[in-house]
């Protein structure tokens, strides 16, 4: 009778611990799962990031002419460059750098008023905002037809640009495309761009050739703004401050 009550013991404290050992490694197996699930997830994120620019585009599109402050820097965090504009000294540029694009936040009374894109790799082809088109899709001309007007400069950074009122539907925001030599224009490119700042210097009274060559360069910069173009225009870096503040990055 003892000896019957002791194997049913034995055998009670057997299957105990048979049970916990089988709860240690669930537990241990459900821990590894989620590690291992989180290195996948990480290898992903890592692949499409390195492979594609989707993360980017959809950061990108979060962008809204009039969020908050507070909400913009939430999503892209601190910024790395801030400086004043000299046209309108109640606007703050904030900068961003990246390898595949540089951000520019124009922020006015706490709330964002312009916002603009440059791409710096050949294949960063991000959405251009009502218009259904992408950065280096086609040339300018193909965008819009005329031009309400346009900016240029070759001397501290060689780009062309054109502002474009989107009209009372949204806003009268004004929407700014043009080719930013950042390092990724080739030099024909640049060298429109520069024909047609010669001739502006020179006040040469028939541009139109040049101005039409220009038009031909693909887009690689966008900006929207409730701003005054020119403001927006402000905003771009010279070679110098671009090098030495945001390239790092």
């Amino acid at each position: 009778m003892e000896g019957r009550e002791q194997a049913a013991r034995i055998g009670f404290w057997g299957k105990l611990q048979s049970i916990a050992l089988t709860a240690v490694a669930v537990m241990l197996w459900f821990g590894q799962w989620n590690d291992t699930k989180e290195a996948v997830n990480s290898a992903y994120e890592s692949f499409v990031a390195h492979w594609t620019n989707d993360i980017e585009y959809k950061q990108i599109s979060h962008l809204h002419v009039g969020q908050t402050k507070a909400y913009v820097t939430s999503l892209f965090g601190t910024p790395h460059v801030s400086k004043r504009s000299s046209v309108d000294t109640d606007v703050y540029y904030f900068y961003y750098g990246h390898p595949k694009y540089q951000l520019t936040l124009a922020i006015k009374d706490e709330r964002l008023s312009g916002y603009a894109i440059v791409g710096l790799q050949p294949d960063f082809q991000a959405a251009i905002p009502y218009l259904n088109r992408t950065l280096l899709s086609d040339n300018l001309a193909s965008y819009f037809l005329g031009v309400d007007s346009y900016f240029s400069d070759a001397n501290n950074l060689e780009y062309y640009a054109e502002a474009h009122d989107l009209g009372k539907s949204v806003m009268f925001y004004s929407l700014i495309l043009g080719a930013v030599n950042y390092g990724s224009l080739g030099s024909q490119d640049v060298a429109v761009i520069a024909q047609l700042n010669a001739q502006l210097d020179r006040g040469v009274d028939d541009i139109g050739g040049a101005l039409a060559a220009s038009r031909k360069l693909e887009p690689n910069y966008f900006a929207v703004t409730e701003l005054a173009p020119q403001v927006m225009i402000e905003a771009l870096l010279t070679h110098f401050e671009y090098k030495t503040l945001l390239k790092s990055q």
